[in-house]
Parts: structure tokens; C-alpha cells; sequence
């Protein structure tokens, strides 16, 4: 949803470059007289922000979470530090399956899909490694303070 977004705004950016806004000219015809002749009124479009650029592998979460694990390239990226309590978001951003399972069996995504996510809050401190089951090079781990 969120590139369907991005392609949208683009799209109204690029269609409103294009719209030369052009104001009221005056021609003169053959005879001398000069004629006023005037464009239809310029588009207007709603106000739009920039696409959305691509977030680091491991950021702070803006929906409450206290990281967000954006897998991409078949990479869970860095790997986050937390305190007890927080929760940690992954979102699939890849065009392929995968899976965020805790080594230890403490938390399984399940397979992810592009754009599905997952969170989990980590009530312990401690080291939690993780892998995707389908991609068992794909590992990483979540600290825990506490």
C-alpha cells in the first residue's frame, strides 16, 4: 500500500510539472487590433508530500513499536537493542517469503508475505538470535536491556 501511495503522489508531482501554468496572453491579429486571450484557469491538485524514502534496516517505529526489522534483500539488516517491555516490528518488504523464528522458540512469524508484519514485545532481558526458516543464512539478534 505504502508504493501505491508513493506511485500515486509521484504521479500527481509529475502531472502538476507538467501543467506549464501558463497566464494570459495578448496577440495581435493582421489588422493591428490586439486581442486578449486567456487559458483556462490553472489545475490545481491537492497538496502532496514527497515519496516515501526507503527506512534503514532497523529504525525506531513511528506506530509505537520500539524497533521495526525491515526485512529487504533477503537481509534482516542491523540488529536491534531494546529494553524489557518493548515490542519489535518486522515487516517483509521483499518480493519472497520469510520467517522471523527465535532460535530458542520464543516467538515464530509464521511465513511473511511482501508487506506483512509481525511483532512481538520481549518482556526478558537477554540475547534472542533469530533466523528465517526458509533462508537459514538469514540470521540476526535482538538485545535485550533491561
Amino acid at each position: 500500500m505504502r508504493k501505491f501511495v508513493a506511485i500515486l503522489a509521484a504521479g500527481l508531482i509529475l502531472a502538476g510539472c507538467a501543467d506549464s501554468g501558463s497566464s494570459d496572453t495578448t496577440t495581435a491579429d493582421t489588422s493591428g487590433d490586439t486581442t486578449a486571450t486567456t487559458s483556462a484557469p490553472p489545475t490545481t491538485t491537492a497538496e502532496t508530500t514527497a515519496p516515501e524514502t526507503t527506512a534503514p534496516p532497523t529504525s525506531a517505529a513511528a506506530d509505537g513499536a520500539a524497533a521495526t526489522i525491515n526485512i529487504s534483500g533477503s537481509s534482516f539488516g542491523s540488529s536491534p537493542t531494546v529494553a524489557v517491555g518493548d515490542e519489535v516490528e518486522v515487516i517483509n518488504n521483499d518480493g519472497i517469503p520469510h520467517t522471523w523464528t527465535s532460535s530458542d522458540g520464543v516467538f515464530d512469524s509464521g511465513t511473511l508475505g511482501q508487506g506483512d508484519t509481525f511483532s512481538f514485545i520481549f518482556e526478558e532481558a537477554g540475547e534472542y538470535p533469530f533466523v528465517c526458516v526458509i533462508h537459514p543464512t538469514m540470521t540476526g539478534t535482538v538485545t535485550v536491556e533491561g
